[in-house]
């Protein structure tokens, strides 16, 4: 009964989420069967009816819990890369730029990179 909660446990969902998914793949090919050999109508509709449910349950099932999948990226001390960008940032470059920049140097995501130059920024001033 976790999908009526905002905040559940993101191991638990994806557990949750997991199952669903299982039980709507064995329907799909309980259906399958059901249309090629058997052709039995009951079946088809007690089948179909279910599916329809695990659809709505699946879209209800939260993706993710927010607090633990964007924490911030701690990212290890290096002086001369942030003197750098602060070299750049003074420099008038774009914060988009040195973003870019950031992200290409070390190997990160978009939202990492603009964590990490957030940081630096506010560390400059």
């Amino acid at each position: 009964m976790g999908i009526f909660f905002n905040k559940i446990d993101s191991k638990k969902a994806n557990k949750y989420q997991t199952r669903l998914y299982s039980c709507f793949t064995i329907l799909i090919i309980v259906n399958v069967i059901n249309s090629w050999f058997l052709d039995w109508l009951w079946l088809y509709i007690t089948t179909s009816s279910v599916l329809v449910i695990l659809v709505i349950f699946l879209l209800k099932t939260p993706k993710r819990d927010l607090d633990e999948e964007w924490k911030q990226l701690e990212i290890e001390k290096d002086e001369t890369f942030e003197n750098k960008v602060n070299l750049l940032i003074r420099n008038g470059r774009r914060d988009v730029d040195v973003i870019k920049y950031i992200r290409k140097e070390k190997n990160l995501g978009l939202l990492p990179a603009k964590q990490y130059f957030d940081r630096i920024k506010a560390s400059s001033e």
